[in-house]
């Protein structure tokens, strides 16, 4: 498949679908070693998935006045079934990237170690990516339907007046309806992916992609006033998405307010966001110390309040790697956060 995505990038300087990556080792570079990366929670493009549903609807009905056609029965039957494959694929495409994007980047934002970190945006890139190249590919063969379903309907006016012509009139206007439905969930997708916060000691970098176009705002932390969260509506609260305002200090007599949409439990991801904005390793260690009391028994060593510990705790997981990864997958989130955690502070 053509690699529309290459295209892109060369075209427009500030599409970059690489760009968080990016980013994120320019920040390993400069030395830093923990942040949060957050992405809109991906409920966020099931709730926008009504306009899938809308384009199955408008190409069944587009088939159905194809196949019925009483005029040029073969052409217009092999363009249906071109019609309903591009549409079907189209809906596969998004249901697969949306289970990898949830699987890759999960529901909750956390604290994460930069290494890994920059290992997950690499494997998300080359998912959206796929399915970028993939989306433009089938929107070039919508287009091209509409275009030949356009000069049907000019020359059935021409050559035989009104007779046919509504058909294809009808026909044309769908087509033109999917191509926009189309178009609109890219963006949707685009937003879903290369849209992006991330929060590292001191400061909170937020990115917004326009399509091909982008902005990006600084905020330091020492500006910050206040974060404030709240629910969306009854949706959010069903599905545990909230908003996230955050108060910052724009000047001597103005503030500023930046907003995070649909992330989970924004709560929880407050009091993370301020651990890493204040570098605060102490209550971080608190934590972790908490949760290797609770796994004394497994893991042998209940705190790493020591470099010595610290030491022995860095051994035992280089040489029980599988054993860890074994006990992660059956633990609860709150303990998987603390584990990630670990992995940080034994890295300082």
């Amino acid at each position: 498949m053509i690699n529309f995505r290459s295209i892109f990038e060369f075209l427009f300087k500030s599409f970059d679908i690489a760009w968080d990556t990016k980013l994120i080792e320019k920040l390993e570079h400069d030395g830093v070693r923990f942040l949060m990366l957050i992405k809109r929670h991906w409920i966020y493009g099931i709730l926008h998935s009504w306009r899938v549903i809308f384009v199955l609807v408008i190409a069944f009905i587009n088939a159905y006045l194809l196949f019925f056609d009483t005029n040029n029965t073969l052409v217009w039957s092999i363009i249906w079934i071109f019609l309903l494959l591009n549409v079907f694929y189209w809906t596969f495409i998004i249901c697969w990237y949306l289970l990898r994007f949830y699987q890759i980047q999960w529901s909750e934002p956390y604290i994460e170690d930069i290494y890994t970190c920059i290992k997950k945006s690499k494997e998300s890139d080359q998912i959206f990516a796929k399915f970028f190249n993939q989306t433009i590919f089938l929107l070039i063969i919508l287009a091209s339907i509409t275009v030949f379903s356009t000069f049907t309907a000019i020359s059935s006016l021409l050559v035989g007046g009104t007779t046919g012509f509504w058909v294809w009139a009808i026909n044309v206007v769908l087509l033109i309806a999917q191509l926009g439905l189309f178009y609109a969930y890219l963006l949707v997708m685009i937003n879903q992916e290369m849209d992006f916060k991330i929060i590292q000691p001191g400061q909170i970098i937020f990115y917004n992609q326009r399509w091909v176009l982008w902005d990006s705002q600084n905020m330091n932390a020492n500006k910050i006033k206040t974060m404030n969260t709240k629910y969306p509506g009854i949706l959010g609260s069903f599905f545990n998405y909230w908003d996230i305002l955050i108060l910052t200090e724009w000047d001597q007599k103005d503030f500023w307010e930046m907003k995070m949409d649909y992330v989970w439990a924004p709560v929880k991801t407050v009091k993370e966001i301020q651990k890493v904005l204040k570098s605060d390793l102490e209550t971080m260690e608190r934590e972790v110390n908490v949760m290797l009391k609770k796994f004394k028994k497994e893991i042998g060593i209940e705190n790493i309040s020591t470099l010595e510990n610290k030491e022995k705790l860095k051994t035992f997981l280089e040489n029980n790697e599988k054993t860890i990864q074994e006990l992660f997958a059956s633990w609860d989130d709150e303990t998987k956060r603390e584990i990630r955690e670990l992995y940080i502070l034994i890295q300082q």
